[in-house]
């Protein structure tokens, strides 16, 4: 071959990424990673030929995933799931299985029906309290040019990875700038706080805040999930201002009927879809509600992450929130919706006045998150068993006695729930120290958001969290184009920020015994199994 025609040849796979490029066929950042990975792929003349680490067999697949053997064995014999072969039997991979169901069983996004129904909803709340935000939302969605993308977007989360490329106790979430830089954002969907919404969503601590002092919301879909906050949560208290809550309730459930809080989140999900915005703050109960859109986003790949220090799973008051577990300790518990709790226990203050590991939101991330088996997918969780073992122990001597037999009963119980579910994977670090700086970040990864959860005193009187969209990330390097020296250094870093990175930690955890294994993803366990899983494992936290 003739060096002319090799450049031929590099001339059209040129122009073909340059057309896949603009034509939107592939999102340019993705299209740029990928052509990063072969090129490196190329240079160093080396084959993945690692064989995926969640090989199971078909019936166990078909199982863990739900769906049927006979579809998984029909993928597999079209040539839609590759098959291993481990051991002289064939087997599959559960994130294949499950990234091929949702492929087939996913709603078209945001159908005309589902789009009606959130607009009549909306429709019946613009004449009260919540007004506005009704307003907004509806504008957004009908706004075919609205984009959720600044610039100051960028150079916020461009601050926070040059704050955090430090060592040891140089290494923090934000500098000074990059403090102020957050603080000075203002929120897209402004609330009146003087209002009788924005007076119920500030007690709900459903409210992200400016320097400035406008608050509000930086999405259309964080709005909704305030009004799912409000209808709910916030429905249950006192108050000439909970009235408002009680509103939305109504107007949802005359357009939803019974269905509507599951009908709400949908809507978030929906409209999180159609309106992206990259880079989202959320306050702790905006975290709490919407695990189940971060679920849904993410079920493509069928694979996410999460950290936790203090694990819901193990700790009952992280589960269900201090108001709800009040009424459990108390036998008083209305069970009708995981969310609902007493007018006695309502009395204990409302959600942005209490610890946010108490926060009565905490219920949706588990009910309608973590634990929700019509979302396909494996979810990996790893806490750190010494912070959990110091919070287990610490609070049920807070309690006399009978509580404190409520209590780790209902912990065996919450736990042995978790372990029976199919889709969850659940492991545990031991060593503090083993439990680094990022890791306590991580709420939730997937290939295609990151949720970071911010410690830093200032950055969190802003916001508990940052959502950024995994798209964002090459902007971060783009930015520093004025300083190559910055541009490397940031290039390397913002890996930590992907999903490919942060899987491959955990599974070098796993595989160094840096964490330990309770119970692999796709294991489905009796309930007598989980349970004496789940009792060892609190037995061994209370020793």
């Amino acid at each position: 071959m003739t060096s002319r025609d090799e450049h031929k040849i590099s001339e059209a796979l040129e122009r073909l990424a340059l057309a896949l490029g603009e034509s939107g066929a592939v999102p340019v950042a993705e299209l740029v990673r990928a052509l990063e990975r072969a090129a490196e792929r190329l240079r160093t003349r080396t084959v993945n030929v690692e064989l995926p680490t969640d090989l199971v067999t078909q019936a166990e697949a078909s199982r863990a995933i739900g769906v049927s053997r006979q579809a998984v064995n029909q993928w597999v014999r079209s040539g839609v799931l590759p098959s291993y072969v481990r051991g002289g039997a064939p087997e599959v991979s559960l994130s294949e299985v499950a990234i091929a169901a949702n492929r087939r069983s996913r709603e078209v996004p945001f159908s005309n029906t589902r789009r009606r129904e959130l607009t009549d909803f909306l429709a019946l709340i613009e004449a009260g309290p919540t007004g506005r935000v009704a307003r907004d939302i509806r504008d957004a969605i009908e706004d075919e040019s609205f984009s959720g993308r600044s610039q100051d977007q960028s150079r916020v989360l461009r601050e926070f990875v040059i704050a955090s490329m430090g060592i040891g106790d140089e290494q923090h979430e934000f500098n000074a700038a990059g403090v102020k830089l957050l603080a000075d954002l203002d929120p897209r969907f402004e609330v009146d706080r003087a209002g009788a919404f924005g007076q119920l969503a500030d007690s709900l601590g459903l409210l992200v805040r400016s320097a400035q002092g406008a608050v509000g919301f930086d999405s259309p879909a964080t709005a909704i999930l305030s009004l799912l906050g409000a209808a709910t949560i916030g429905a249950l208290y006192e108050g000439d201002d909970a009235d408002a809550g009680r509103a939305i309730a109504h107007a949802a459930a005359e357009v939803w009927g019974v269905e509507w809080p599951i009908r709400l989140h949908d809507a978030a999900f929906h409209v999180g879809q159609l309106r992206p915005t990259p880079l989202t703050r959320y306050t702790a109960s905006l975290t709490y509600l919407d695990k189940n859109r971060f679920l849904r986003q993410a079920q493509s790949s069928g694979v996410t992450i999460t950290y936790a220090r203090g694990p819901g799973v193990i700790l009952p008051q992280r589960f269900y929130g201090g108001p709800v577990l009040r009424d459990i300790l108390a036998n008083r518990r209305d069970a009708s919706a995981p969310w609902r709790f007493s007018k006695k226990s309502a009395a204990i203050g409302r959600p942005a006045k209490l610890p946010s590991g108490e926060s009565p939101f905490r219920a949706f991330y588990y009910e309608y998150g973590l634990l929700d088996s019509t979302i396909h997918g494996i979810r990996r969780s790893c806490y750190s068993a010494t912070d959990a073992r110091h919070e287990l122990q610490t609070y049920a001597r807070s309690l006399s006695a009978r509580e404190r037999k409520t209590y780790l009963q209902t912990a065996v119980e919450t736990l042995a729930r978790t372990l029976s579910q199919p889709h969850i994977e659940l492991a545990a670090i031991d060593e503090r120290d083993r439990f680094d700086w990022w890791k306590d970040h991580i709420i939730g990864a997937s290939p295609q958001e990151i949720l970071i959860g911010l410690r830093d005193e200032q950055a969190r009187k802003t916001a508990h969290a940052l959502l950024v969209q995994t798209s964002m990330l090459p902007e971060v390097v783009e930015a520093a184009d004025a300083d190559g020296s910055l541009r490397d250094r940031l290039r390397i870093y913002v890996k930590n920020l992907e999903f490919d990175v942060i899987e491959a930690r955990y599974r070098d955890d796993l595989r160094l015994n840096v964490a330990r294994l309770v119970k692999p993803g796709g294991q489905a366990l009796s309930r007598g199994e989980a349970l004496e899983r789940a009792s060892d494992e609190i037995r061994t936290l209370m020793r």
